[in-house]
């Protein structure tokens, strides 16, 4: 069979409306093994420094759907670094597959190309076989295999649109049902305005909220409540975002009483479509009307204000007492001598930690809704200082580290408040005595630091903490700490995870590299 009949049925396979996407890939993958004569086909995931088979022709053991390597080990490596396929007759002679992906599957002959999704890097479609092939790869072999991966990528961005519209519609359906069960219950105020921004209807409570009840707003411009111009503009906004089939939300958003008085809301905005249009055809065309729930902030402002005030004295009075209890513990340390100095600098230890802690708790405030500057940060000497005060601490506890000399992640040297509060939680629940085993690996995209202990295991309000970030009044001074690591790692753009392990806990840690944030 020609080269350019294998290319129709491919374009065919992709452009049929009716297959579902693993129907789909399945059959490219059949013909591309049929038409370059090598008996592995598979669509891979790249997603942080690890690959994972999606689909896949052939009996090898380790190319299965579901099966997962480090990018580092896998021969799509060197795939998803260059612009055009990558076409190798004999892998064990090749300098683009390194030895440990040679060594791990086995393949000789090896062509992929990257697949690109909404103009990122996805994954990669190839073929293989665990012979080297005599015959070099032809051109019209390359372009086929980069159609593939070409309009496999076209087909998953369809995909992903498709789910993304019935999420959103799920989202709206959903709403419209809470709004209905809150004008029911006339909890909170309910308004909906025509596309001009006219009111045309509101529930009963509006006169609670507003002093003007329903048959004053209807028919009125929705500037009417409007205490000054920015806050039009900043409705507009909002009712544009609508007005496009995107709900849209806001706090704090000043509104003006009939008694001339400025309150302080909470908004959330969906629009209305055309009832006559089914849910399958609709778009913005079809928007008919805007409805909006509005929520009096006064009472949640009020207690965010006293929490902020209360956080902002607690934070200034412990720095204060810490700084004076630091000041008397470095002149102890200078002053004694063998077991009293050592005590004396656990002591100075513990109240650096803790203004590290306050210090820690304001950065995750100030950057609670955008994203730290990150900067490439070596955090083995962090590991190792982390080592060294746990050993003081916990002097029976055995503190192992397998580690290479240096780490470079992309990050902030705040981290290592984190990485401590984990390390001094396996310390001090590790087991009697404690085991600790801190394992810190390194590839291109990302750093794995894994913290391991032999104890009882964590409880599951602790491994809530960790797993959720959720805390609650139960939370005692241990929570509080993975709390803290929590938060610290997840607004460094890092992901924290606890691991199955018996006997004892495994906490597993991610940062980015600056590679990977130079990737995204």
């Amino acid at each position: 069979m020609r080269a350019v009949t294998y290319r129709n049925q491919i374009y065919e396979i992709f452009a049929d409306p009716n297959e579902g996407l693993e129907n789909q890939i399945e059959q490219a993958l059949n013909i591309g093994t049929e038409y370059l004569d090598l008996s592995i086909g598979f669509f891979t995931r790249i997603s942080r420094g690890t690959q994972e088979i999606l689909q896949a022709t052939g009996d090898h053991p380790l190319i299965q759907p579901g099966e997962s390597c480090p990018l580092d080990e896998a021969y799509c490596r060197r795939t998803i670094e260059i612009e055009s396929q990558l076409a190798i007759e004999d892998a064990t002679a090749s300098t683009e597959i390194s030895e440990t992906a040679v060594q791990t599957f086995g393949l000789g002959a090896y062509i992929g190309a990257k697949i690109l999704v909404d103009g990122e890097v996805y994954g990669t479609a190839c073929f293989a076989d665990t012979e080297p092939r005599d015959d070099p790869f032809v051109d019209e072999e390359r372009f086929f295999v980069e159609l593939i991966a070409r309009l496999g990528g076209q087909a998953i961005e369809r995909r992903n649109y498709k789910e993304e519209l019935s999420r959103r519609e799920e989202r709206l359906d959903e709403q419209r049902e809470i709004y209905r069960a809150v004008i029911e219950a006339n909890f909170d105020s309910v308004f909906r305005f025509d596309t001009g921004g006219t009111f045309t209807y509101a529930s009963e409570s509006a006169q609670d909220l507003l002093g003007y009840s329903p048959t004053e707003l209807v028919d009125q411009p929705i500037t009417l409540a409007h205490p000054d111009a920015q806050t039009t503009e900043w409705a507009w906004e909002n009712l544009s975002q609508i007005l496009n089939g995107e709900p849209a939300e806001a706090q704090d958003f000043p509104l003006e009483t009939k008694s001339g008085e400025v309150i302080f809301t909470d908004i959330r905005g969906v629009p209305i479509y055309d009832g006559s249009v089914p849910d399958a055809a609709r778009s913005a065309d079809d928007i008919v009307g805007i409805q909006v729930m509005v929520r009096d902030a006064s009472d949640r402002r009020q207690r965010e204000g006293l929490i902020s005030v209360i956080n902002r004295v607690l934070r200034h009075n412990v720095r204060n007492e810490m700084s004076v209890i630091r000041g008397w513990a470095d002149m102890l340390v200078e002053e004694l001598d063998g077991d009293r100095a050592k005590k004396a600098a656990v002591i100075r230890a513990a109240s650096t930690r803790l203004l590290d802690l306050t210090e820690a708790a304001q950065k995750i405030e100030q950057n609670r809704e955008i994203s730290p500057e990150l900067e490439p940060t070596d955090i083995m000497p962090l590991v190792n200082r982390i080592v060294t005060e746990c050993e003081t601490r916990y002097p029976d506890a055995a503190i192992t580290v397998d580690a290479p000399d240096q780490a470079i992640a992309e990050t902030l040297p705040r981290i290592e408040v984190a990485l401590f509060e984990l390390v001094d939680n396996a310390a001090k629940h590790g087991g009697d005595p404690a085991s600790v085993d801190i394992d810190v690996r390194v590839s291109d995209l990302q750093i794995t630091c894994q913290v391991t202990d032999t104890g009882p295991g964590l409880p599951d309000t602790e491994r809530s903490v960790l797993e959720t970030g959720v805390e609650t009044p139960l939370i005692h001074g241990q929570g509080l700490g993975l709390w803290l690591s929590y938060w610290i790692i997840t607004t460094l753009d890092g992901e924290i995870e606890v691991i199955e392990s018996a006997p004892g806990t495994t906490i597993e840690i991610q940062l980015p590299t600056p590679a990977d944030e130079e990737g995204q």
